[in-house]
């Protein structure tokens, strides 16, 4: 869970965005006009996931987790470099939900 807020002033900085969110995260992100609900909603699933992993956030780089939409805009999760290795799962959950101040995430391991 993110506190929606604390994105506002993070999203104007060029080097945090770029060392969090990967080319394609920042074209969802620029589409949806820099909406911070959907920066917040993008940071807490990549948190997640690595929570799933049961991996602390200074473990791997957050570009090496991608978080897509579908053509139905369901959000879906990509491994990247050492996490992939690290954990060959194919079978990653996602949901992403916002109220309010506040952005939740969750990931499931599909087993």
């Amino acid at each position: 869970m993110i506190n929606i807020h604390r994105f506002q002033d993070l999203m104007r900085k060029e080097k945090f965005m770029n060392s969090i969110f990967t080319k394609e995260e920042l074209n969802y992100i620029e589409k949806s006009n820099f909406n911070v609900s959907t920066i917040a909603g993008i940071f807490a699933a990549k948190e997640a996931c690595l929570k799933a992993l049961k991996q602390g956030i200074q473990n791997y780089k957050m570009t090496d987790i991608e978080i897509l939409h579908n053509q139905n805009n369901a959000p879906y999760i990509l491994l990247h470099n050492q996490i992939k290795k690290d954990f060959p799962i194919e079978n990653l959950s996602l949901s992403i939900s916002h109220d309010g101040d506040y952005a939740i995430a969750v990931v499931s391991i599909l087993i």
